[in-house]
């Protein structure tokens, strides 16, 4: 028997039919908010690293008088750490 996409019964979407007055709805949405509060206090923790770590560069670039090949040479470098820090790599 040759079956297609077509030949399989109709599914109700699960979440079409969920009592949204439900326990289980709730805590979904009250799951749902700490996720996304948690990305947020994320995203601020990563914002505020950042800044301070272009803020202390900065400094070094000023306090060093380095030259503008030095400073892109070391804009490359950095930008190689926080790439491998968005891989999983200590930063």
């Amino acid at each position: 028997m040759n079956l297609s996409r077509n030949d399989r019964p109709k599914r109700a979407p699960v979440l079409r039919d969920f009592d949204q007055s439900s326990p289980a709805y709730q805590d979904s949405e009250r799951l749902a908010s700490m996720l996304k509060n948690a990305r947020e206090e994320t995203m601020v923790d990563a914002a505020m690293k950042y800044s301070g770590r272009l803020d202390r560069l900065a400094s070094h670039i000023v306090n060093e008088g380095f030259s503008a090949a030095e400073i892109v040479e070391l804009l490359r470098q950095e930008s190689e750490q926080f790439a491998r820090a968005g891989q999983g790599g200590a930063l």
